[in-house]
């Protein structure tokens, strides 16, 4: 078998959460229940769980009428840094899924029209 015939096709690698020296990190997926494919899914849920921890963080300082400008400018940070991570994860999931170029056409149609 020769090396191009032995590497997995791009459908089979999964974009892991993490980088290795700088670089993207991929999984070549089998059934998807190995230890590192495990492992990408929980991490992937810790990212989640620390968005939502961070958004509520944020609005709990939003609401406070007596916040400082600097207690508001931190908890646009956490906004953000949640924003950051929902995307990513959101990102990571869409890959797995192999959304049709179709779809993908359709969604930067509307992304455009709707951002006018």
């Amino acid at each position: 078998m020769s090396e191009i015939e032995s590497q997995p096709a791009p459908s089979q690698l999964r974009r892991l959460p993490w980088r290795e020296d700088g670089k993207t990190a991929y999984l070549s997926t089998g059934d998807g229940s190995s230890l590192l494919s495990r492992m990408a899914d929980s991490m992937e849920e810790g990212m989640l769980t620390t968005a939502e921890v961070d958004m509520a963080r944020a609005l709990s300082v939003a609401d406070e009428v007596s916040s400082s400008r600097a207690e508001l400018k931190m908890a646009v940070r956490f906004l953000a840094h949640a924003v950051v991570d929902a995307v990513e994860v959101a990102r990571l999931r869409g890959e797995r899924l192999g959304v049709a170029p179709e779809a993908k056409e359709t969604a930067e149609f509307l992304r455009r029209c709707l951002t006018r």
